[in-house]
């Protein structure tokens, strides 16, 4: 007895290739390597944001100074989270389609708009820990504008990125 089913194409082999690929991918926000050489500093940008973001005391200019949690990637992607979500699903969609070049399209889409959450916030700034009294009037007295945390040069700013890796 015959199902009734009659199979015009199989494309089994690229939906697998497809949903391979993909499980095997990450996106990943922040400052990846190749974005963390500074000018002039002891530290990079990845170990500035790392610091920035989770707090610590540190020694400055010979002065210890406890730095207050920033979570600037957190907040960000957290922002973000229903859009790229969206991305994401459309990356699966597109993985079970066997579009494999889709796919991955769809996970570059989501990692642009995480990272440039990220930035969002600390242009805005007014979501962070503010500066204290001692860094603004460094800041003043080397004419650094704004009293906007993370943001005197625009350094960490320009090195967040993403990455879609294998």
């Amino acid at each position: 007895m015959k199902s009734g089913v009659k199979v015009t194409a199989d494309n089994a082999d690229s939906i697998i290739d497809a949903i391979t690929r993909l499980s095997g991918m990450d996106v990943l926000v922040g400052i990846p390597e190749g974005n963390a050489a500074r000018e002039g500093g002891k530290l990079n940008n990845a170990e500035i944001g790392y610091l920035q973001s989770t707090g610590a005391t540190v020694e400055i200019d010979g002065e210890v100074v406890t730095l207050p949690p920033r979570p600037f990637l957190d907040i960000g992607i957290e922002d973000t989270q229903t859009r790229t979500t969206a991305h994401l699903k459309a990356a699966a969609e597109l993985a079970l389609e066997g579009n494999a070049a889709g796919a991955e399209r769809e996970l570059e889409r989501a990692g642009i708009i995480a990272s440039d959450g990220a930035k969002k916030v600390i242009s805005d700034g007014d979501r962070l820990a503010p500066l204290s009294e001692n860094t603004l009037e460094k800041r003043r007295a080397n004419g650094l504008p704004g009293e906007k945390p993370l943001y005197a040069h625009g350094y960490l700013l320009r090195s967040i990125t993403y990455v879609v890796r294998k």
